[in-house]
């Protein structure tokens, strides 16, 4: 089981929250994750234990404990791959910078598929500017509302927001209309993968791109699956400079 450990101070340390857990159950590995750039804490840990039982012990009795000085916050999280976590956090730092470099322009139609609170939404809306749509998809209607009240933060007008059913692969947009899907920490959730790609092929244009951050999956193993539904090719990947990370950004055309 992997957990997440918020509203850490700046100094703590992973022994200091091994020291913590270890009252309930010691933990298999402490990781305070750090800002790229930086070094920097960025105030929240993952911890992973190995009896199921003695986690869920752990979130009772340890969210809301103090650790230096703060009330902490402990609840579960799905498994990461190291540096996952630093990535993540790097990428919504950078968001404009990452939908540039995908491709993302002027006047383009953008489709944001699981898109949280808005992280790419929202600059991506400001990037394609008037003339562009952004189609904010979301199977959580509290994220969905979230992003619209950033929108209207930002005066955005251009932001379209979908409450998706996440147990259905169709996507109610025309064929070939979409330049550029995002799909970034979404993929792992995805029961029907097939079916989504097959959609999400129906409506990006033919010299369209399919950007993917396949977190919780890794380059590789998602790379294998991705070849075996013969849909999109790769175009390119990248990741932070001088940060090795096992799930990259992942571009593909069609093939």
């Amino acid at each position: 089981m992997q957990l997440y450990v918020g509203g850490l101070a700046d100094d703590t340390t992973e022994v200091d929250v091994e020291r913590v857990f270890s009252e309930v159950y010691l933990p298999q590995s402490v990781t305070i994750i750090r800002d790229i750039e930086s070094g920097k804490s960025k105030g929240f840990a993952t911890v992973k234990i190995l009896d199921e039982e003695k986690g869920e012990e752990a979130i009772s009795r340890l969210s809301g404990a103090t650790l230096r000085g703060r009330n902490i916050v402990v609840r579960r999280m799905p498994e990461t791959l190291p540096g996952e976590m630093e990535f993540r956090e790097w990428l919504a730092e950078h968001a404009s910078e990452v939908l540039i470099r995908v491709g993302v322009s002027k006047a383009q139609t953008l489709l944001d598929y699981g898109c949280g609170s808005g992280t790419f939404t929202i600059p991506g809306a400001k990037i394609v500017g008037e003339r562009g749509i952004v189609y904010a998809f979301e199977a959580r209607s509290s994220l969905l509302e979230r992003v619209r009240e950033k929108a209207k933060e930002a005066v955005l007008s251009n932001i379209v927001t979908v409450l998706s059913d996440s147990s259905k692969s169709s996507i109610d947009l025309p064929d070939k209309s979409v330049d550029i899907i995002l799909v970034y920490d979404v993929m792992h959730e995805i029961k029907n993968r097939r079916g989504l790609l097959q959609e999400l092929h129906r409506v990006l244009k033919m010299d369209g791109i399919l950007s993917v951050f396949p977190m919780h999956m890794g380059t590789d193993n998602f790379m294998n699956a991705m070849k075996k539904y013969g849909l999109f090719c790769l175009r390119n990947s990248y990741g932070p400079p001088g940060f090795r990370v096992p799930s990259e950004i992942l571009n593909f055309k069609k093939c």
